[in-house]
């Protein structure tokens, strides 16, 4: 009875993980253009690298969590990505693995500080211009919040996340009192 119930147990969460990864990423490829699209310099970097396919994954991940797969993505000829669900020969152009954030390091990324450490690896070009994107966009998330509160909310809104991002800062960085996290 026990190990059936266990059966199902892991049934259910991966019929959730296979429903929820695909909307999930579908979203995660949703803000990436996002961000891409307000940039005209990135779009360019991109529209050279048309037809070129990548295949971004996590490492570093935590071992409770279960192995997410690579994420495979097209640059499209508009300068922008697509889901690369197409099976295909051979290895992709491009591959970047970047370390799996804690949700405070995310937090900080999000909002323009350091992003996690990343490895990228295939052709020169497109990897010069992957490091390019890495290194140089940053989601505006208080002009986009502006579009849908206000300028004044969207304001107070990243004063108050500016104060919690420095608290996390605060509370996760190693001081003389407490060791490396």
């Amino acid at each position: 009875m026990m190990q059936s119930h266990c059966l199902q147990s892991v049934q259910m969460l991966q019929t959730v993980r296979e429903l929820v990864l695909p909307a999930a990423q579908a979203r995660l490829l949703i803000l990436v253009n996002h961000v891409v699209s307000r940039e005209p310099a990135a779009v360019q970097r991109l529209q050279v690298h048309a037809g070129r396919r990548l295949a971004v994954s996590l490492v570093d991940q935590p071992r409770w969590l279960p192995a997410l797969p690579p994420v495979r993505v097209t640059v499209t000829p508009a300068g922008l990505f697509d889901a690369d669900d197409a099976p295909r020969d051979g290895e992709p152009d491009l591959t970047l693995r970047m370390s799996m954030p804690a949700p405070p390091q995310l937090l900080v990324a999000l909002s323009g500080g350091p992003l996690p450490e990343m490895h990228i690896e295939g052709a020169a070009a497109v990897a010069a211009d992957m490091h390019w994107l890495a290194d140089n966009l940053r989601w505006d998330i208080e002009a986009d919040l502006a579009q849908v509160v206000g300028a004044t909310p969207a304001r107070l809104a990243m004063t108050v996340g500016r104060a919690a991002r420095q608290a996390l800062r605060r509370s996760f960085a190693p001081g003389p009192d407490r060791p490396p996290r």
